[in-house]
């Protein structure tokens, strides 16, 4: 799982960054929150309205246009950087609300020295050096600005992150341990929802090249985590802190995620793409189980997580369908056109993240306050999840799209295709390949010099150099180019 190894060491770093200067602040523990009551200023909500264009919507597109090389790839690119800009500079220039010293601010450094790096990077690839004088260096800018540009997203996502925690004033004190726990897990099922969707609509090809089965990386993520939550949940060196509920709970769910990954990955260490296993999908479901009666502090508390714990299972018993259908061939495992059930399990994955992480304590402490009921509270985001996976699935479709006008606009294709092209004097070494060539008629793409088109039926290569002029022994007759027998654009 690339991005989810991505995503969480990053979420983790960015909010951990905040914990010393939240803890510096002597809250008091007054609040659940801290929120002076000072209202928005103009330049603050314009600073929120700019970055939010600019990292949630200019720069995942500019994304996929620069992969896919497409010429509006730079203009989304500069005005989303422009934007970045001017956003950031608003953000350190307001005079509304004053926030203490928190992750989002300190993490936003960063964030604009990757940005100044990444456009540098840019224009100096489109000024195109290479052609003025021996470039050396271009080929690893190349590679770093197309790095950077993936890397933007992932930090983009942990950046507005943050700036949602910081606009609500949630995370301080107290509070930082199960808000960490919480947004890391939670990015980790996003990110699972996600990956799951990538295999689907374009990645399950580049992965069959491994010779692995899909749920392998998935045993292997799963046991990695469960390892690492079974040794973090609970202070092991201090043998005067006692094992709460909670520690009980979520340290026996790392082991399990351990344990079944474990089986997991052994029973699908040497199989083949087409040979799955139902575990990874079975641990999720176990899971959800567990965290649907998992008692918290107040009722609504436990509402929320049972709705977790239940779309958990869905995602696991969905994946489990899906694989079923797909090993008993109902679902065709290699055709370019998913069926309708497989989207089920990665928009789950993604709710469920959505679920966890709005299960923040201060957050559900916040919409118990104002009298939100648990069914408008779960259609409300089940609204979110729907609009993220809505984003998701067109950049996705985007980046489809563009590949395949790409494919459309090129002038020949590629000799993937099963489409054979050869010059006028290889059609001898062509003709003999089968005798169903030699009963076919080679069909002319491209001819410099020829003055009529060529339609001729039953001809041969000396008719081909007649029609291009080239009868007399012409040297012209490299500019013929022919297409083999086998296809025809």
């Amino acid at each position: 799982m690339a991005i989810g190894h991505r995503i969480l060491p990053l979420c983790a770093a960015a909010l951990l960054v905040g914990a010393q200067s939240a803890w510096a602040h002597d809250h008091h523990g007054a609040n659940m929150n801290f929120d002076t009551g000072e209202p928005i200023g103009a330049i603050l909500k314009v600073h929120i309205i700019l970055m939010s264009l600019s990292f949630g919507l200019f720069f995942p597109i500019g994304l996929v246009l620069g992969l896919k090389k497409n010429r509006w790839h730079v203009p989304v690119q500069t005005t989303g950087g422009v934007l970045a800009i001017i956003g950031f500079v608003l953000g350190h220039a307001h005079g509304g609300r004053a926030f203490p010293d928190n992750a989002h601010s300190k993490f936003s450094w960063f964030m604009l020295w990757l940005l100044v790096a990444q456009l540098s990077a840019g224009g100096y690839l489109k000024a195109h050096t290479e052609r003025r004088f021996n470039d050396k260096a271009r080929p690893y800018i190349k590679i770093a600005h197309k790095y950077m540009a993936i890397l933007m997203i992932i930090v983009s996502y942990a950046q507005i992150l943050l700036g949602v925690i910081a606009y609500l004033g949630y995370c301080y004190d107290k509070y930082l341990g199960q808000c960490l726990a919480h947004l890391i897990m939670g990015s980790s099922f996003i990110a699972y929802g996600i990956w799951h969707l990538l295999l689907l609509r374009l990645a399950s090809p580049w992965l069959n090249r491994f010779g692995r089965s899909p749920e392998l990386y998935d045993s292997v993520m799963i046991m990695a985590w469960g390892l690492f939550n079974t040794f973090t949940e609970h202070n092991f060196l201090d043998d005067s802190e006692g094992w709460s509920h909670k520690d009980l709970q979520h340290t026996s769910l790392g082991i399990i995620w351990f344990c079944g990954g474990l089986l997991s990955t052994y029973m699908l260490r040497k199989a083949s793409p087409t040979e799955r296993s139902m575990f990874p999908a079975i641990i999720l479901m176990v899971t959800g189980c567990a965290m649907g009666i998992h008692e918290q502090d107040t009722e609504f508390s436990t509402r929320v997580h049972f709705v977790f714990g239940l779309t958990l299972v869905l995602a696991g018993f969905t994946r489990c369908l899906e694989i079923l259908l797909i090993t008993t061939n109902l679902i065709r495992s290699d055709s370019k056109v998913p069926n309708p059930f497989q989207y089920l399990p990665s928009f789950f994955l993604c709710h469920t993240g959505m679920m966890l992480m709005s299960a923040i304590r201060q957050n559900i402490h916040a919409i118990d306050n104002i009298g939100i009921d648990i069914g408008t509270y779960s259609l409300g985001y089940m609204s979110i999840s729907f609009l993220f996976y809505f984003y998701t699935y067109f950049l996705i479709q985007l980046f489809s799209e563009l590949g395949k006008r790409q494919n459309k606009n090129m002038m020949l294709p590629s000799s993937e295709d099963d489409i054979a092209y050869h010059t006028v004097t290889q059609v001898s070494e062509v003709r003999s390949t089968s005798e169903e060539d030699s009963c076919r008629d080679p069909h002319v793409l491209f001819d410099a010099n020829a003055e009529d088109t060529y339609d001729g039926h039953g001809s041969d290569a000396d008719d081909v150099y007649q029609r291009a002029g080239t009868a007399n022994g012409s040297s012209r007759s490299s500019d013929v180019i022919e297409l083999g027998p086998m296809s025809r654009l």
